[in-house]
């Protein structure tokens, strides 16, 4: 049962909890009335349709494959189901049914007051900004991403970043290798113990500097970069192995000593 209600959970978010019912709904609708219209629909919407929520709504899939494979991210089988074609193409189909024309614009009005009443916003302030550049990434990401591969010290040189960062650095430079990325939050595949800690550490106000650089050298992180504004750390970080090497905005790298 544990199974079925971590599943459970994955759906309703992926729906938006109760906003999303209604949504649902006329999506399955109009996959029912895709079942009547033809075998051409019941191919190509219908039974794709059917097959994906047999998988996703498996417990024994979502323990041998979803935990293993897609953990954190197992609601990403739903982008398979076409949701929003189905629900358009029933409609379409509904509306074409009736010959008043004003019929046809109730059933239109009322299935996209259906949407616009319990949907949201997603450009607001939380969610969206102005594009920086052309590549519409963070611009401190591509200055730290830049700076750190200038040294040139050999391909895919590692790295450690702040949080805040490293979604970034990993879509711009595949020459800069992480220690970690999403995946230090469970995503995708697990993260070595030491990573972790580095993760950990790279979380606090305050980083133990010591065992933190003591880690990245054992792991051979070449660079690591602190948030000055979120994290207190001495300027000066020689004697734990690791010099100055580029200051950009508040962000400060730091590199490993031996590659210097």
């Amino acid at each position: 049962m544990a199974d079925f209600y971590a599943i459970w959970d994955n759906f309703k978010n992926f729906i938006g909890g109760r906003a999303g019912v209604l949504h649902v709904l006329l999506f399955g609708l109009a996959l029912l009335s895709c079942m009547f219209m033809g075998k051409k629909q019941r191919r190509t919407l219908v039974y794709p349709t059917v097959l994906v929520f047999l998988f996703f709504f498996n417990p024994l899939f979502y323990r041998y494959i979803g935990n293993k494979f897609l953990s954190g991210v197992y609601w990403r089988l739903l982008w398979m189901v076409p949701l929003n074609f189905v629900t358009a193409y029933g409609l379409v189909a509904l509306v074409c049914r009736f010959r008043r024309q004003a019929v046809r614009a109730a059933a239109v009005l009322a299935a996209a007051a259906c949407i616009i009443v319990t949907g949201k916003c997603i450009y607001n302030e939380q969610t969206f900004a102005k594009a920086d550049n052309l590549y519409k990434l963070p611009q401190a990401a591509i200055d730290v991403s830049d700076a750190m591969a200038a040294a040139g010290i050999d391909w895919k040189v590692r790295a450690v970043v702040p949080n805040e960062l490293f979604c970034y650095v990993r879509q711009y430079r595949c020459d800069v290798g992480l220690l970690y990325g999403r995946n230090a939050g469970g995503f995708i595949s697990d993260i070595s113990d030491e990573a972790k800690a580095v993760y950990n550490e790279m979380c606090r106000e305050t980083p133990d500097i010591g065992l933190l650089t003591d880690l990245c050298r054992q792991q051979e992180v070449v660079f690591i970069c602190f948030n000055t504004e979120m994290q207190q750390i001495p300027k000066d970080l020689s004697a734990y192995g690791y010099l100055p090497y580029r200051t950009i905005g508040e962000y400060s790298i730091f590199i490993w000593e031996e590659k210097a």
